[in-house]
């Protein structure tokens, strides 16, 4: 009963658009649609009348060929679809930037001859991954609030401001020093005692009255 039922709206939806169905098409959409929701039966008919549309009919005659065809043209857009609601984006096709200290700004790896990157690196790209790494994580310090400096005329000129000092400073220091605030990263250079470092160089850390917050 539900099969004739769908049927009858196959047929009727076909001829609303000025085409007729021989029987062996409409029992191929019948078996095509059957397994589809009730609710989404609509969108789909539309679909295939639209893609029979599409072709280059002799006639209003519709036969399964033209079906077939029309069903297959659905299913490609329907893969394309779900194919661009999803990409795998190869992670070496991705353009590269470098941030440059001196120009205060990105410029492609392409522009700065650098070699293309590969799988397995040399010994030296560690070290340069973890640079490239601090000049983001320090650039994007210094453009915080907190250590940007105040704009004369600004309402915010007597709000606390603070300065990132490089490990270079501590070193060429021969006066005690109050508070510093340093961007680096701690290592274990030897086994032990700790350092903190930049591009700058390292420092030999004291953490003897260190403040845990674990």
């Amino acid at each position: 009963m539900a099969a004739v039922k769908l049927k009858n709206t196959v047929v009727s939806s076909f001829r609303m658009h000025g085409l007729t169905l021989r029987s062996d098409a409409s029992r191929y959409l019948v078996e095509i649609l059957s397994p589809v929701n009730a609710d989404e039966r609509g969108k789909w008919l539309d679909r295939i009348i639209e893609g029979v549309h599409k072709q280059s009919l002799t006639s209003a005659m519709v036969g399964r060929d033209e079906c077939e065809a029309a069903v297959q043209d659905c299913n490609s857009e329907q893969q394309e679809e779900t194919d661009s609601m999803f990409n795998v984006i190869d992670a070496f096709s991705v353009p590269r930037f470098t941030y440059l200290k001196e120009r205060k700004k990105f410029i492609r790896d392409e522009d700065l001859a650098k070699p293309t990157p590969r799988l397995h690196g040399r010994p030296n790209d560690k070290a340069s991954m973890f640079r490239e790494r601090y000049t983001l994580l320090h650039q994007r310090t210094l453009r915080h609030p907190l250590f940007t400096p105040p704009i004369l005329g600004s309402t915010d000129t007597d709000s606390t401001k603070f300065q990132l000092k490089p490990v270079e400073y501590l070193i060429g220091s021969t006066t005690k020093l109050g508070n510093v605030l340093v961007l680096g990263m701690l290592v274990q250079l030897k086994e032990g005692k700790w350092y903190l470092e930049d591009p700058t160089g390292h420092i030999q850390l004291d953490l003897s009255e260190a403040i845990s917050f674990e």
